[in-house]
């Protein structure tokens, strides 16, 4: 059995990444994804044509990133659809990084998985049930597949996991929270590995009526971040988890590494609900924070994974905030937002980002902006518009931000 020498857990403060899982739509496992990556392949395409059962209710033309092809593990398909998106992407990450549970301490090994908003396909798909049968009686399991935990929940019953588990919601930024309160559960040393990241299925009527309600979906159904003609997002489904550990500890079991986290940083920005105010600084002080925190300047930052949704003072605000925090530096930095190619899959977006930035990292390439034609003269960083292209990857950062004001970011080094 593996068990991390407790005279050297105080020094172990660097923490790794192991192994990686990805489900989403432009590839259900990692190898796809990347693949797509590299191409610019777009997962936009009609609900009927990806799931005909599953969105049966949609009308014909409604336009979305939903998966293509995936089939849930056996053992989760009484699940809610995020539930099996993450159990798929963490038996993924799992096989990735090699690690043998046989041989582990199954006390050190944490679990931060989350999802923005729990399971709502669940919830919508009985909710028209009781109002058939009010006096329809609803299973227990039922009720759990709500909630936004159970994933974390689910994982450690699979995988007979027992070590400390930490969940967090923050909106659009869920995904980067739960890695970060992974990252912390290991650098504290509660920890020798954890399963960490997010997974999101928000393709349902009542969310998408709400997304429209808020302004915020586009009406040309297309996602174009830091385009002068972007008008908005449209959703994605899927999940990212990450296999993290310590640094001694990876080393230990002669494990091949992504890359090692340098720095992370939350922030906050209680503006508006569902908008950030451009005349605030509160992404501008997380990324500051960021830069002193790992000790670097940002013209080091090599790749820069952007938030980018696609709505016009989103991408204002970021593209000024950065512009801010990194001075004359910002415009030398390569970024570009890949929600252009897989919608914006909501909670799981951060975890997938991250991903993507590692995957950016091994393989020396930027990912491209698609559908970036014309650049708002005012969204005026180096944002890879339609193409991807080779570059040396040594430093990287992504950004999440969150509905509610949740700011994280993440720098990751080779």
């Amino acid at each position: 059995m593996i068990r991390a020498n407790k005279s050297k857990r105080e020094s172990m403060n660097k923490v790794v990444i192991t192994g990686i899982g990805v489900v989403s739509p432009i590839g259900n496992n990692a190898d796809e994804f990347t693949r797509s990556l590299k191409q610019g392949i777009v997962g936009r395409r009609s609900l009927h044509e990806a799931n005909p059962e599953r969105f049966k209710e949609f009308d014909a033309d409604e336009i979305a990133f939903p998966l293509s092809g995936f089939k849930p593990p056996p053992y989760a398909k009484i699940l809610d659809p995020n539930i099996q998106y993450s159990m798929a992407a963490t038996e993924e990450a799992l096989s990735d990084s090699r690690l043998d549970l046989s041989w582990v301490d199954h006390e050190r090994i944490g679990i931060a998985v989350s999802s923005s908003k729990g399971g709502m396909y669940t919830f919508e798909h009985y909710n028209e049930r009781m109002q058939n049968r009010p006096s329809a009686l609803v299973a227990a399991r039922v009720y759990a597949n709500l909630l936004p935990n159970i994933a974390t929940q689910w994982i450690a019953r699979h995988w007979e996991l027992r070590g400390p588990a930490k969940v967090a919601v923050a909106a659009c930024a869920t995904g980067l929270f739960a890695i970060i309160e992974g990252i912390r559960m290991i650098e504290q040393g509660e920890a020798d590995c954890c399963i960490a990241g997010a997974g999101d299925a928000s393709l349902t009527r009542l969310m998408l009526a709400g997304y429209r309600q808020m302004g915020v979906l586009s009406k040309n159904k297309m996602i174009r971040p830091y385009d002068l003609r972007r008008d908005g997002f449209l959703i994605g489904e899927g999940a990212g988890i990450l296999i993290l550990e310590s640094e001694v500890y990876a080393k230990a079991r002669k494990a091949n590494c992504y890359g090692k986290v340098r720095a992370h940083v939350y922030g906050f920005e209680p503006s508006h609900p569902i908008s950030f105010d451009e005349r605030s600084n509160g992404l501008e002080r997380c990324l500051q924070e960021l830069l002193k925190r790992g000790g670097i300047k940002p013209r080091e930052i090599d790749y820069l994974n952007l938030h980018g949704t696609g709505t016009q003072s989103g991408d204002r605000y970021e593209t000024a905030q950065i512009k801010k925090a990194f001075g004359q530096d910002a415009y030398q930095i390569p970024a570009s937002s890949t929600k252009s190619m897989t919608g914006h899959m909501v909670g799981a977006s951060g975890a997938v980002e991250v991903i993507t930035s590692l995957i950016a990292m091994r393989d020396g390439f930027i990912p491209p902006t698609a559908n970036l034609e014309i650049p708002d003269p005012v969204c005026d960083l180096d944002c890879t518009p339609l193409r991807s292209k080779d570059k040396k990857i040594n430093l990287a950062c992504s950004i999440s931000l969150g509905f509610g004001g949740q700011l994280a970011a993440i720098l990751l080094e080779k």
